[in-house]
């Protein structure tokens, strides 16, 4: 989640992120699809890796690449230039790729949406920016995206979407305030929301937080038809 150089800017009006392209696998009947968002410096490779390690059957598992394995070129809570188009390319970026997902039968309700670090950022932000019914919200060391400056305003109702929240007290790139900012949130915009803090720093998926995510994954999948 640290700051790095910008990648090399396109022409006014393209998105990078969707010229990136992504990977699908799994099963194409599946009842539940998965938005599965990869962090700086990764590649849908460990999303798949990810997948495996989770081990959960009937799902189909859509992930996108960043532009340059980056998604926004700042950390998740540094002030963006004025005139950055990356957020908002990353943004319309997840709206594209769950508008595929709903065009190939899995409408929102059918899919879960799962990142981690700076793809759980930005599939938090975008969740709380477009709050309904999903099959699934799965935040794995990530928070919404913003200074501790700016005033928040994200309003609606998740009703009772099944979500996970994880990550350690101590991370190096997500600080603990900005994870229970994003709880309070998700719960007050009525999320079902599991929410946990492991001691230590160490910026992964701990093997507890994989136990809950495939958890809520079977669950899904029992629940929306199989």
């Amino acid at each position: 989640m640290t700051s790095s150089a910008p990648p090399a800017s396109p022409r006014p009006g393209e998105n990078p992120h969707l010229a990136a392209g992504a990977e699908c696998w799994g099963e194409e009947d599946a009842p539940v699809a998965v938005l599965a968002v990869h962090g700086r410096t990764q590649s849908p490779a460990d999303m798949r890796a990810l997948a495996e390690r989770l081990g959960v059957e009937g799902l189909r598992w859509l992930a996108p690449a960043a532009a340059e394995q980056s998604w926004y070129p700042y950390g998740f809570m540094e002030e963006r230039p004025g005139e950055d188009p990356w957020l908002a390319w990353s943004l319309e970026a997840v709206d594209e790729h769950l508008g595929r997902l709903g065009a190939a039968g899995w409408p929102p309700e059918r899919v879960v949406l799962l990142g981690f670090s700076q793809g759980a950022c930005l599939l938090a932000h975008w969740a709380l920016l477009h709050p309904r019914r999903y099959a699934g919200l799965v935040v794995l060391t990530g928070g919404y995206v913003g200074t501790e400056r700016e005033e928040v305003s994200f309003a609606g109702d998740f009703d009772a979407t099944p979500a996970l929240l994880a990550g350690c007290e101590a991370d190096p790139w997500v600080p603990r305030t900005r994870m229970a900012q994003t709880e309070d949130q998700l719960r007050g915009m009525g999320a079902h929301l599991t929410s946990i803090v492991e001691p230590g720093a160490e910026h992964e998926v701990s093997a507890m937080a994989s136990e809950l995510a495939a958890r809520l994954l079977r669950h899904t999948v029992g629940a929306t038809g199989r």
